[in-house]
């Protein structure tokens, strides 16, 4: 039991020590573009890299100077056939995190996004937080 102690405590020293991986965000890469095919899991969503954004179809345009076009359900129903419309928006950058923020039919709402996995034309994006402004 006294060796098994020291043990554990060196054990989580050099657990402790190990740096955690960052993605770098680099310029042209992400977010600026195109992003579509958007497929949403547990804890955030995937999305892919486009050419453009394809009629009827949910995504967002990142621009370099800080706008965003985020296509949408154009209205509060989801019921086939769904028609969408481009709502304007906002988005900063900040570390490894980017904040959007972006109207939409009922109101605005604001994201926090961490990146967790960029792989070529795909984004692996977790929602860190969510805020929605009603009209």
């Amino acid at each position: 039991m006294k060796k098994s102690f020291p043990m554990l405590a060196i054990c989580f020293l050099l657990l402790s020590c190990i740096e955690q991986e960052t993605l770098e965000l680099e310029s042209g890469e992400f977010p600026l573009g195109t992003w579509t095919n958007i497929q949403f899991e547990e804890t955030g969503f995937t999305m892919d890299r486009s050419s453009k954004l394809p009629e009827n179809t949910y995504g967002y345009v990142f621009q370099k100077n800080g706008k965003l076009i985020h296509r949408a359900n154009s209205g509060f129903c989801g019921t086939p056939p769904i028609v969408t419309a481009d709502f304007a928006g906002k988005w900063t950058l900040k570390g490894d995190i980017v904040e959007v923020e972006v109207n939409f039919w009922g109101g605005k709402y604001r994201q926090e996004w961490k990146v967790t996995q960029l792989s070529g034309k795909t984004v692996k994006v977790e929602l860190l937080k969510q805020e929605y402004f009603n009209d």
